[in-house]
């Protein structure tokens, strides 16, 4: 009986593990993906050109006030494909992650499967799933006995089931009748 209540709570996390996978990549991501000094220091210089061309009248000194804005124009352009290539390095990370999860997913279950092939998980009298044994039992083919197998596909088929359920219920909104 334990052991059933773990395999649930297994499956239960990996339902829910990729809902946060974004927030696992983006925690870790910050560590392996940082801005470059080079980024840091264009960005610095950008402000700065802009805070002088902010002192300089547009009207009075319009050559100058041009001259600033084409390097700060210059200057920006650099930042954005620094960026894009940073952002399209955090893109790939991300894609692991989610990658790296399925694959976690796949290898426990597939060892959990492996672990009690031979073992029911819990046992019924025989006669209670007369026309359905064999698929109940799977793997172990012991009449009466819950295989994991089946009982895996049972907790992810509830669990998804109550997602859904809680992810659609009204609102008290929804339910307000008009007049």
């Amino acid at each position: 009986m334990l052991t059933m209540f773990l395999v649930f709570l297994i499956v239960l996390f990996f339902s829910y593990l990729p809902s946060y996978s974004s927030k696992i990549s983006r925690t870790f991501g910050g560590y392996f993906i940082r801005l470059t000094d080079e980024e840091l220091n264009l960005r610095q210089q950008v402000r700065d050109l802009k805070a002088e061309q902010g002192a300089v009248s547009m009207s009075e000194e319009f050559a100058k006030y041009m001259k600033l804005q084409r390097k700060i124009d210059k200057l920006v352009e650099q930042v954005k494909k620094m960026g894009s290539s940073r952002s399209s390095k955090i893109t790939m990370f991300s894609m692991g992650v989610k990658f790296l999860i399925n694959i976690l997913h796949g290898l426990t279950m597939i060892s959990i499967i492996l672990m009690y092939k031979n073992d029911p998980l819990y046992m019924f009298p025989p006669e209670w799933f007369t026309p359905i044994n064999k698929f109940i039992a799977f793997p172990t083919g012991i009449t009466g006995g819950v295989g994991v197998t089946c009982w895996i596909l049972v907790c992810s088929s509830v669990i998804y089931r109550v997602k859904n359920f809680i992810s659609i219920q009204p609102t008290a909104q929804d339910l307000k009748v008009d007049s």
